[in-house]
């Protein structure tokens, strides 16, 4: 993987693209047609007879009328007919969720042409942890506009750490005075967050995360290898991704044999203080074999990876794949499984998010992985819809089918509190207001295999 900045000139004949394939999917692109005083606009969209999944509570609202209007939900209502002058959508029979997230993407490691492949998987909204500021920020801005078809973007910008020269996604600082430095750049750039990892110096690490609570920026990843998980988070690194690296439940543990009982009050501590965690159980099972023999990722999946991504892959395989390294990992990633359903239910607040498997449909295999730990749908499908939007503190806005929350919104054919594999079924997305119904995602998936073959 290349390690220098994308120009925004490169950039733009790729978003041009996207742009072209973004106006072939806008089914309510046409100009409406002038409406009276009172009247619904007649772009408004009804979602008729469908049962409303709430995230929050796990109850089902069923026959339910789903009004939305200018890519917001106006009104949901038992038994109601629709405005006359609304776009309906027969829900009968099928349930209607928010849109997913996954909270650890690394766009650049895949190339843009993903964005859709996430929208077709019902996946609304990504986080970004890491990926050049001139790749990142032009897409969040094309998605946030409506410019092309993707997923809302939640962008960190680059990892900050000493790590090798040729690891991806990085901004290299090596002491405190390079960290601060390094802070007060992003901020200038419009980042949402700072992530950190393993090699971020230890000085480094308590400069970056003073300095990002001066400038008001939230600070997320790895904890570095030389820092405690209770230094990490008393510095105020809120959200800790995989499980940091298994220390989470290894050093409560004293070992690698999961000892729930030895880990129950440290898991109370990270409830307490509101510690976000994204474990990525597909990831780390799948890491070091997805695109070889030793994989269990299907070859249906594997014909969306695009060439970046094989090649991030295969860098990663190359340093540290070896048989034995594949199937601890994967016994490790089983026993997380388990410490991850022991979390939520001591209150730890969990989210989805995926590294660098495959968009949108990792969403799917990660709840199922969840559910297979012991956590309920229920739980899991919160980790990917509501807890998201808690841990952006837009759940106003996001994360619940619910008036005035925007319409980003997956329409499935079968129950997701039922059976978590459900949410593989989906008839339509709902994004910005705007549906695209089964031919049209189909269309999408074709496409994103095509651009993956180039």
């Amino acid at each position: 993987m290349r390690r220098a900045a994308l120009s925004t000139d490169a950039l733009a004949p790729r978003l041009a693209a996207l742009a072209l394939v973004a106006f072939a999917y806008a089914l309510d692109a046409q100009t409406p047609a002038p409406t009276m005083p009172g009247e619904p606009p007649r772009n408004s969209l009804a979602i008729t007879g469908v049962s409303v999944v709430d995230v929050a509570s796990g109850g089902i609202l069923p026959n339910s009328t789903v009004l939305i209007d200018g890519g917001t939900i106006a009104s949901v209502s038992r038994n109601a007919a629709p405005p006359v002058n609304a776009r309906v959508v027969d829900g009968r029979g099928k349930y209607l969720i928010p849109g997913l997230w996954d909270m650890h993407a690394h766009m650049e490691g895949s190339g843009e042409a993903w964005l859709e492949l996430y929208v077709a998987n019902g996946v609304t909204g990504i986080r970004d942890m890491g990926s050049d500021l001139d790749f990142i920020l032009p897409l969040r801005d094309a998605t946030a506009s409506g410019r092309i078809v993707g997923p809302r973007i939640i962008a960190a910008g680059p990892i900050l750490d000493d790590a090798p020269e040729a690891w991806p996604f990085r901004m290299r600082v090596r002491d405190a005075e390079e960290g601060r430095a390094a802070v007060r750049l992003l901020k200038r750039r419009g980042v949402d967050l700072i992530k950190v990892h393993n090699l971020t110096p230890r000085d480094a690490f308590f400069a970056i995360a003073g300095e990002a609570r001066r400038q008001n920026l939230p600070v997320a990843g790895h904890v570095p290898s030389d820092v405690t998980i209770e230094e990490a988070i008393d510095a105020g690194l809120t959200s800790i991704e995989h499980l940091a690296e298994f220390r989470l439940w290894t050093s409560c543990s004293a070992g690698t044999d999961y000892r729930p009982e030895a880990c129950r009050a440290f898991f109370a501590m990270l409830a307490r203080r509101g510690i976000w965690q994204t474990p990525t159980l597909v990831a780390m099972s799948e890491i070091l074999a997805i695109g070889t023999p030793a994989s269990t990722v299907s070859a249906e999946r594997l014909v969306y990876a695009t060439r970046s991504i094989r090649e991030l892959w295969a860098g990663n395989q190359r340093k540290f794949a070896t048989p034995e390294r594949i199937q601890r990992l994967r016994t490790l990633a089983q026993v997380s499984a388990v410490v991850t359903s022991d979390m939520a239910k001591a209150g730890v607040r969990i989210i989805a998010g995926c590294d660098a498997m495959i968009a949108g449909f990792c969403v799917h295999d990660e709840l199922v992985a969840m559910v297979r730990g012991g956590m309920t749908p229920l739980a899991a499908l919160q980790t990917a819809t509501i807890n998201p939007a808690l841990y952006l503190g837009r759940d106003k806005a996001l994360g619940t089918v619910a008036p005035t929350r925007i319409a980003d919104l997956v329409l499935l054919d079968g129950n997701p509190l039922e059976d978590i594999a459900n949410v593989r079924r989906i008839r339509a997305v709902v994004i910005r207001g705007r549906i695209l119904e089964r031919p049209e995602l189909d269309r999408i998936l074709t496409h994103a295999k095509l651009v993956a073959q180039q």
